[in-house]
């Protein structure tokens, strides 16, 4: 199963929603205090010549301070022929780390979740009972100008055989007038094996609102031919309190 993560110059407007779709790099800004926001997607992938879907993806942020928010992370799937599982994929929180500096010194958060419910993701680590425990991502934001920036991850993800995943995710993006923005991406794991992740994608996003935004993207496999992923999505964000 894929999970797929986000980030870009547009976020750097606070009074829009900012969000970690439709990209796989996670973008280093907070929810705002007060506010609960749904990122929500519809995906079809072929992942090892299996078709299947992610009816939705949801990811689910809550603002309680002004530096972190908690994050929870579902999916409801089905392969062919229609056989429904949902799963909790994560639950965790995101830290404010350093507000960044123009393009000299990036924006920066760190990112750490645990696996609730994960006991089939990483085939990659060799085991009778596989478990991904969970993982700790630093996101980076860089604005060059007031059209083009970029956005990188580096973590690592960790597994009940005491084994580590090296998370990689860099993702140059470009605004398209005032409500959109395309970027470009590769991602990826390392140490290199037959089950580690190496992606390329693209992606479009519109703002309809400061508070509502859509998003397509689409992405392929460098390392295995066959496997692709294509998703549509919705992301809102409501005051609670």
């Amino acid at each position: 199963m894929l999970s797929f993560f986000k980030q870009k110059s547009y976020c750097q407007e606070i009074s829009r929603i900012e969000t970690d779709r439709p990209d796989q790099t996670e973008c280093p800004f907070i929810v705002k205090k007060g506010y609960i926001q749904a990122e929500i997607g519809f995906n079809q992938l072929m992942n090892k010549g299996k078709q299947a879907y992610l009816l939705p993806t949801s990811l689910i942020k809550i603002g309680l301070h002004k530096n972190w928010e908690l994050r929870y992370t579902s999916t409801l799937s089905s392969n062919l022929p229609f056989d429904p599982n949902f799963q909790t994929e994560s639950i965790g929180f995101k830290v404010h780390l350093f507000q960044g500096f123009q393009a000299i010194l990036p924006r920066s958060a760190l990112i750490v979740q645990y696996h609730w419910d994960n006991d089939t993701r990483d085939l990659s680590e060799k085991n009778k009972t596989p478990h991904s425990i969970g993982e700790t991502i630093f996101t980076f934001q860089h604005n060059f100008t007031e059209k083009y920036g970029i956005g990188y991850n580096f973590g690592a993800e960790y597994h009940s055989n005491v084994k580590v995943e090296g998370i990689y995710r860099i993702a140059p993006n470009m605004n398209l007038g005032k409500n959109g923005y395309a970027y470009v991406e590769l991602f990826g794991r390392f140490p290199k094996s037959l089950d580690t992740e190496f992606w390329g994608d693209f992606g479009l996003a519109y703002y309809l609102s400061k508070d509502l935004k859509l998003d397509f993207s689409a992405g392929k496999s460098l390392q295995n031919n066959s496997d692709w992923y294509a998703a549509v999505g919705c992301s809102f964000r409501l005051k609670i309190w």
